[in-house]
């Protein structure tokens, strides 16, 4: 003889045999449901995709997330008790590959793999005019830019007061063009007479100035001029001056005119000198 009877989802059975009289407990667990399922590389397909909770029993899919590609297995897992059963479905990043930049090159914030940025750098004498980079969602495993280079311009660099230039004269300039100046008569150039367009955009060095050089004529106590040039002393004008007999001397005797209009070294004659020659006086 067999009777069931259940309390709160327990159940006994009770068999009754010959001479023999047991109870037999069996108790059943209730179906418990699943929380959303979390995958790093993975994302929930279908109907599926805006659940919080799922039953005991059901089926789901999963499919590689945005930037990767499946390398195998199936996404199908189950929910069984509260717990979800293993998923197959190995997932990889994509690889975009390396980008070819005619002209100039790339650098890469974490190498070719999906979410990293691409910096892309012109060489000497080209700039990026317009940068395109297309994204398109179905294939968003390969970079897609499209550049256009245009060649860098300088603008003329500003005339020079007493200097003739710059040379040759033009609106604009190509990259690595060289402009020149010429300071006027009786004027000497400070700074590079040369410019040269950079890949800025800009000329460099700055524009020179033209300075009046003039150097006044060396005095040298005890000391006379040995060689060298006549007023007027000019830029770069050189003379040797040497002592007196009796006086020798300290620092350079050889000077040279500088910018600033001075002379490079202000040597001196230092001595006695020589005594003057004895007079004798005889009487007859």
């Amino acid at each position: 003889m067999l009777s069931i009877f259940c309390v709160k989802g327990t159940c006994k059975l009770r068999i009754l045999l010959p001479k023999l009289n047991f109870v037999l407990l069996c108790f059943f667990l209730l179906a418990q449901d699943c929380e959303r399922p979390i995958r790093d590389t993975m994302s929930l397909t279908g109907e599926h995709i805006q659940k919080e909770h799922f039953p005991n029993g059901l089926v789901v899919t999963f499919e590689c997330a945005m930037g990767y590609r499946s390398t195998g297995g199936s996404g199908k897992t189950t929910c069984a008790a509260g717990t979800w059963t293993p998923s197959t479905l190995r997932c990889e990043k994509f690889n975009c590959g390396s980008l070819e930049l005619v002209n100039g090159h790339v650098e890469y914030s974490e190498g070719t793999s999906f979410g990293s940025l691409a910096t892309f750098s012109c060489n000497d004498g080209l700039v990026i005019n317009q940068v395109l980079f297309i994204c398109i969602p179905i294939c968003y495993h390969t970079f897609s830019p499209y550049l256009v280079f245009s060649v860098v311009k300088c603008d003329s660099p500003p005339s020079v007061d007493k200097a003739e230039g710059p040379s040759p004269k033009r609106d604009f300039y190509d990259f690595e063009s060289v402009v020149r100046y010429n300071c006027q008569k009786d004027y000497t150039i400070n700074g590079s007479a040369s410019l040269k367009c950079k890949s800025n955009g800009e000329f460099t060095p700055n524009p020179p100035t033209c300075l009046m050089v003039r150097c006044k004529a060396p005095f040298i106590p005890n000391g006379s001029q040995k060689s060298g040039a006549r007023p007027p002393y000019i830029h770069r004008s050189l003379v040797e001056y040497e002592c007196k007999p009796g006086f020798k001397m300290e620092g350079e005797g050889v000077m040279t005119c500088q910018l600033d209009s001075t002379w490079s070294s202000t040597p001196e004659c230092k001595g006695k000198g020589l005594e003057p020659p004895m007079t004798y006086v005889y009487m007859f």
